[in-house]
């Protein structure tokens, strides 16, 4: 009797185990959209953009389902496991491995710099819009990059732009008017002489794309620095008006609601400035460098269309995470330089510096054709 005791084991009720599989089918059915996501127009079918916005924690959770699985000897963590498998396809659009290659190793090197300075008012050392405006102009100093394309440009006059960056002969811009008379926007500075400028205004919207045709080493390409539709939600906000309505939970899943509506409608209307851009870069006699602040992910319907036929910088020669944006998880990149397949990615940083909400991001390249590519 006691041996038969012995070979007795302790089971998972079958309940537990129906349950357990049915949650390992969900999140990997949740995980497996986040991938497609990218891929379908939200404006057509919006669905998947919530599951490609919210990609590294539903990637956490089936990492954490896989685990408890293996742990418990479940059968069903093959399941995690299939859905796991794609996400190696997207590892290197949030983090990298390898060396960075060295600033400077090639002489013919262009190096480009996108920065949202958050109108110089958005810094957490809590400093003044001056004192932020000057550790801005430091950094760019310091950084030396040829061309600078910069995003929530306030000033009071386009003079002091010229006065704060005397070491770039040329410029393009475009800022909004407002009643206090400053003025916000974007802005193109360069050291190589641009012969040609535009703007795309987006409708309904503050938000826009500015390019600019710069000639370098005789040959020219056309710069676009965007700024496109942000989600206008600040995550502390919301935190806060939910906490104030926790007591009720119909208010606070209303109020969820109303934010999953607002992110809805404000990704559709990126769809929208998307197709702009590309219906520019298309007529584009020149190939195009496209950067700036997209307010989106890499596993986005705007990073794949604006990334389609060009080398994502980062990916090229990148190292660790890849954030841009200083708040939420350590993941979040929304920040973007891309170059034509035919130029050569050499060197990719993202300076932690907190002058701003984002983190400036600094690639170099070379317009020599990369045979490889």
């Amino acid at each position: 009797m006691g041996r038969v005791r012995g070979r007795k084991r302790r089971r998972v009720p079958r309940f537990f185990g129906i349950t357990f599989r049915l949650v390992l089918i969900v999140a990997a059915a949740c995980l497996f959209l986040s991938y497609i996501s990218s891929y379908i127009d939200p404006s057509k079918f919006s669905l998947p953009l919530f599951f490609g916005l919210y990609f590294i924690p539903i990637l956490f959770v089936n990492i954490l389902l896989f685990l408890i699985a293996v742990l418990s000897r479940s059968k069903s963590a093959w399941i995690t496991v299939v859905a796991l498998l794609p996400a190696l396809l997207f590892t290197e659009r949030f983090f990298r491995f390898g060396s960075s290659k060295k600033s400077g190793a090639e002489s013919n090197a262009i190096k480009i710099e996108t920065y949202n300075v958050g109108r110089f008012i958005l810094s957490a050392n809590k400093q003044t819009k001056a004192a932020t405006m000057d550790s801005i102009v430091r950094q760019i100093q310091n950084s030396s990059p040829d061309i600078v394309c910069l995003q929530e440009m306030r000033l009071d006059s386009i003079g002091l732009a010229d006065k704060v960056f005397p070491g770039y002969r040329y410029r393009t811009f475009h800022l909004f008017g407002s009643s206090k008379g400053k003025r916000t926007g974007n802005m193109i500075f360069s050291k190589y002489e641009i012969i040609n400028g535009g703007v795309l205004k987006f409708k309904q919207s503050t938000n826009l794309s500015l390019y600019a045709d710069i000639v370098i080493n005789k040959d020219t390409v056309r710069v676009y620095n965007n700024h496109l539709e942000s989600y206008a939600i600040s995550p502390t906000a919301l935190i806060k008006r939910i906490r104030e309505k926790k007591s009720n939970s119909e208010e606070v899943a209303e109020e969820i609601i109303n934010v999953h509506t607002k992110l809805k409608n404000t990704v559709i209307r990126r769809s929208g400035q998307v197709s702009s851009i590309l219906k520019n870069i298309h007529k584009s006699p020149y190939p195009a460098i496209i950067c700036g602040d997209f307010n989106d992910t890499p596993m986005s319907f705007t990073y794949h269309k604006l990334s389609y036929g060009s080398l994502d910088t980062f990916k090229e020669s990148g190292r660790g995470f890849s954030a841009t944006y200083s708040m939420l998880w350590p993941l979040l990149r929304i920040d973007y330089i891309f170059i034509p397949k035919t130029f050569k990615g050499i060197s990719h940083q993202t300076l932690k510096v907190k002058h701003s909400d984002h983190y400036p991001v600094i690639a170099e390249f070379s317009p020599e054709k990369n045979e490889k590519k």
